[in-house]
């Protein structure tokens, strides 16, 4: 059942999510110990998620701890297996590399010294090597991954998932009291807690300010759809962590804004698997100068449809800027049957440049690809967006769904979407519009 298919791939992201980059020893495998050579790989790179009470990436939270040597040793050679094989860490984007900040990859050197360490019996060596324990934001942060923040806004009372429920699209709203937000501010990062999970899908935010006519916010989106919720803070998935702006990037939030929390649920139904969840979204402050404003968007194709039994079906998007645009973020959200994505930049001169590559998509883990740096896009480019569906038999057999149907874009689980969001950010300019940098 595709439950079931999801906790086993976290289970399998998640194992092996314990070797990501970190200087390692090869050595030989009479030299490599716990205590000395992996310990250290491990603090760094995966005891933030593999420890009780550790992140929650969107839903995906990791079945075992690794704060111990006792804890680490039986996965051991799954560890190995997975690590030997380059299908671990989890990191899906082939290319462009070295250019995105969450960037996860193992040197060879650092899968020569794991698969050592388990080639000689896993040893734990000498204690006294170990380094001093890790210590991690969250901990001191109220459970937030990039720090602790300004402004937290929970969706004022909790609602549960009922025990029926397969899949569901909802919003929720809540607009801020002079209490909430006294004045208005421009925020440089934001983080979103599901409340809910594995049991969310995903979990996307938007803001709008106050509206001068008062009409209350439930109408508004009734009447103008996703348009209605206001501006988009982006969304998140399995996988998925905090947002923190670059210096001089920003995004105002204007006192009497009210916040959408818009959640998409997806569960087995049965007696006893209602939820109770209370979505929130954590805010950091602005306090230097900002000098660029940042748009989150979509490039995306809602007028597709995948016939049945398609192996290779691409689905394809593009937008054009209207003005130079600095790209912060992409983010590649689809379903199922999605099996890669793209993005490519054609200037103006003709030249193309890829931007994106992501030939293994996995909707059980949806990374947002934060570049290190902000990338100018001049006036003129076109973003192409494309994504590829695998509507098999076989694909089928393994996700749970009906390869014989025909889905297009849709809300629920067994539809499909083709969406490419992007951060991105134009100078503040009274006259440039604040939709973003597409046309």
């Amino acid at each position: 059942m595709r439950i079931r298919f999801r906790a086993l791939v976290a289970v399998v992201v998640l194992v092996v999510s314990s070797v990501c980059a970190a200087p390692g020893y090869a050595g030989n495998e009479a030299d490599v110990t716990y205590y000395r050579d992996v310990l250290p790989i491990i603090q760094d790179n995966c005891q933030g998620c593999h420890r009780p009470e550790g992140l929650n990436l969107g839903g995906v939270v990791a079945p075992m701890s690794f704060m111990s040597y006792q804890e680490t040793r039986p996965w051991a050679r799954s560890i190995a297996r997975k690590v030997e094989a380059h299908e671990m860490p989890p990191w899906y984007a082939s290319e462009p590399k070295g250019v995105f900040s969450n960037e996860r990859g193992l040197t060879d050197g650092e899968i020569a010294t794991l698969v050592n360490w388990v080639n000689a019996g896993a040893p734990a060596g000498d204690e006294a090597d170990a380094p001093p324990p890790a210590q991690f934001v969250e901990e001191t942060s109220g459970g937030w991954s990039v720090g602790t923040p300004d402004f937290v806004f929970q969706l004022d009372e909790p609602y549960f998932v009922d025990d029926d429920i397969y899949d569901l699209n909802i919003s929720f709203f809540k607009t801020l009291t002079e209490a909430d937000l006294p004045d208005d501010v421009w925020v440089r990062g934001w983080e979103f807690k599901t409340g809910a999970g594995s049991v969310a899908h995903h979990m996307c935010g938007f803001y709008r300010a106050p509206s001068p006519d008062d009409k209350p916010i439930e109408e508004v989106a009734a009447e103008e759809g996703a348009a209605g919720t206001g501006q988009s803070l982006g969304c998140i998935a399995e996988g998925a962590e905090g947002t923190m702006l670059p210096d001089g990037f920003g995004v105002p939030l204007e006192a009497g804004s009210t916040i959408t929390y818009n959640m998409h649920y997806h569960k087995e139904p049965g007696e006893g698997s209602g939820v109770w969840t209370q979505p929130e979204i954590g805010f950091f402050v602005e306090e230097r100068p900002v000098t660029h404003r940042v748009v989150t968007d979509s490039i995306g194709n809602t007028a597709f449809e995948i016939p049945p039994d398609v192996t290779n079906y691409r689905v394809g998007a593009s937008r054009t800027l209207d003005q130079d645009t600095y790209v912060l973020t992409y983010w590649p959200h689809a379903h199922l049957r999605a099996k890669a994505s793209r993005y490519t930049a054609v200037y103006p001169d003709g030249q193309e440049e890829l931007l994106l590559d992501v030939p293994h998509y996995d909707q059980g883990w949806q990374e947002t690809y934060k570049l290190k740096e902000p990338k100018l896009l001049p006036q003129g480019t076109r973003i192409d967006v494309s994504f590829w569906f695998d509507n098999s038999p076989e694909r089928a057999a393994r996700y749970d769904f009906r390869s014989e149907d025909s889905p297009g874009h849709g809300p629920r689980t067994d539809d499909e979407m083709a969406l490419g969001f992007i951060g991105w950010a134009v100078e503040i300019d009274d006259s440039a519009p604040a939709t973003g940098g597409g046309n």
